[in-house]
């Protein structure tokens, strides 16, 4: 049996995402691999055609996707889909920020070795504890 939905949510470092059905109920997982092999890739609030199959861990996903043009997508879904986005947005730049504390860490940690790393002194010089 085929459902009708709207992509809701979509990784793409992942290649995965959520479909949302238009009869309504619990989104639906989706690979990347049940797209069509048409050249685009997944776009949010891009309404599918699809079938649900129960994957090997137990859970309902979408398979053997087919776009649909010119379905009119009601406001809640776009909302919707809209919430969805705003959570890909934020998870970007969580993304850039655990980044940027990782570069200012370095940073420090460097400065911190060069400041109490202690001079050396000439190659030939011998320290005083090992001289005889």
């Amino acid at each position: 049996m085929r459902f009708e939905g709207v992509l809701s949510a979509w990784n793409h470092d992942a290649g995965y995402g959520t479909i949302r059905p238009s009869g309504g109920g619990e989104e639906v997982f989706v690979g990347l691999a049940a797209f069509p092999t048409d050249g685009e890739g997944p776009r949010l609030d891009e309404p599918l055609s699809f079938e649900i199959v129960t994957g090997r861990d137990g859970r309902k996903q979408a398979v053997q996707l087919k776009r649909v043009p010119g379905i009119h997508v009601n406001p809640a879904m776009r909302q919707a889909a809209g919430s969805a986005r705003l959570r890909a947005r934020q998870a970007q730049r969580k993304r850039r920020l655990s980044l940027l504390a990782g570069a200012v860490v370095a940073v420090m940690l460097v400065a911190g070795g060069v400041h109490w790393w202690p001079p050396q002194g000439k190659t030939g010089d011998v320290p005083a504890g090992t001289r005889r």
